[in-house]
């Protein structure tokens, strides 16, 4: 071997070398502060990587180890386990449930990403929670809304005046809707294409599409809902389809928000308890409302006629600035906010895990906890949009149904502390389906 590739091998394989020796020590140096410095300190571990990762973290007179490494599962200090919803999954649970041990959920996802999450049996194994649901130990209910300057400013707003001059000079229908995701436990693009019968809807994105965008956004919509030129876009229509991909209480997203803050009147469909965060008491036009889309579609085509019955849902941008919100309640928790800190998914873990921290070092001598029911976390089998009856040609009922099994199954499984072969598992699981056993 020549000299010189000698040299480079000898010098790269020392390089290896001290790298390792640099990872050792940052791990060994951790471990140590933590056997060492904080003897008292409880561990919280994070079994789907999230939030805090490998720090002592305080939490008013409260303070907790987290970390995202497995090997702390035996450690005497484990004091509770995190799971963020989206990734837990039955094939990578915790060998062993200790009593002694509290598990928290984080999910700020509908249940079309994890359906076990719907029933009652599941949620039982869980302790505290971070969900939608306004009854969950660190709300998430109004994540997509940034705050009340937003709701109440007119950056985006076009009056009543511009957006009919609009629809004539752009060819513009009064209604608009875009969605990507067709396969929804909602239904959604079954009432929309009803609603399309009797009123003019613009569909631009891939799900009952019959417009276009233009070059600016149609390459990257997905990736800019949030950006000025495409709020811009949606402030131009009279009306927005605001949909959700499921219906759960309190599972509210930025498909109603943004419409709001633009000055777009949202036509919901989602959550039953989505007025309780209304701006004021006539802000958004909700299907419920309706025997059906023809109805629904009268009341569009009288608001087109009549531009201050149109405005009247508009008033949170159009009335006297102290009066834009009348909302006590969505006053209450806007104003309950951390001045000077935006409202990101970020702070809301961070706000959970102190909830959790806290609540062990309270608890440290009681073993009292909390357990989660489906009052946090409320999503009832699908229902056709149109008949409100239970939607049994949608395909998501049935993993509803399905997933019922599941939950009975992971939760026997987990309270007699079995191991879970996932092929057995789903094989049982579907044999209990087949057989009503759940």
């Amino acid at each position: 071997m020549p000299r010189k590739i000698r040299v480079m091998f000898a010098t790269a394989t020392a390089l290896g070398i001290c790298v390792v020796i640099f990872q050792l020590c940052l791990i060994l140096g951790d471990r140590k502060r933590l056997s060492l410095s904080d003897d008292d300190v409880p561990v919280v571990l994070w079994w789907t990587p999230f939030g805090s990762r490998n720090r002592v973290k305080t939490c008013g007179d409260a303070r907790c180890y987290f970390t995202h490494d497995r090997a702390f599962e035996s450690n005497v200090r484990l004091k509770s386990i995190l799971f963020y919803g989206s990734n837990l999954r039955v094939r990578d649970l915790p060998g062993w449930r200790n009593s002694a041990i509290s598990w928290g959920l984080l999910h700020e996802e509908s249940p079309r990403n994890n359906p076990v999450l719907v029933h009652e049996e599941a949620l039982n194994l869980f302790n505290y929670s971070s969900t939608f649901s306004r009854f969950s130990n660190v709300p998430l209910t109004l994540l997509d809304l940034p705050g009340l300057e937003e709701l109440v400013e007119k950056s985006y707003y076009m009056s009543t005046k511009e957006k009919s001059a609009l629809m004539h000079a752009e060819d513009l229908a009064p209604v608009l809707y875009i969605q990507s995701d067709c396969d929804t436990a909602s239904d959604r693009d079954r009432y929309v294409i009803e609603l399309m019968k009797h009123i003019r809807v613009d569909s631009y994105g891939a799900c009952v599409n019959n417009a276009q965008l233009d070059d600016r956004l149609k390459n990257n919509y997905l990736d800019i809902l949030s950006n000025r030129e495409f709020l811009s876009f949606v402030a131009k229509y009279k009306f927005t389809i605001a949909f959700e991909n499921a219906i759960c209480d309190d599972y509210i997203t930025e498909k109603l928000w943004r419409p709001l803050i633009v000055g777009s009147v949202p036509i919901y469909y989602g959550s039953p308890s989505f007025k309780d965060w209304l701006p004021n008491n006539k802000s958004a036009i909700s299907i419920l409302d309706f025997a059906g889309p023809i109805e629904l579609a009268n009341l569009l085509h009288n608001l087109l006629k009549n531009d201050s019955a149109y405005e009247e849902y508009l008033s949170h941008k159009l009335s006297k600035r102290e009066n834009r919100v009348t909302n006590s309640e969505l006053l209450r928790v806007l104003e309950r906010r951390p001045t000077g800190i935006a409202n990101e998914f970020g702070n809301y873990v961070e706000e959970f895990e102190c909830f959790v921290c806290e609540r062990i070092q309270r608890n440290d001598h009681k073993l009292e906890k909390s357990v989660v029911t489906k009052r946090q976390y409320n999503c009832p089998l699908p229902r056709d949009p149109i008949t409100g009856e239970i939607n049994k040609r949608n395909w998501w009922t049935e993993q509803w149904n399905i997933e019922k099994c599941g939950a009975k199954l992971l939760t026997h499984y987990v309270t007699n502390n079995l191991s879970i072969n996932v092929n057995r598992f789903d094989e049982r699981k579907m044999i209990m389906y087949d057989n009503n056993e759940c």
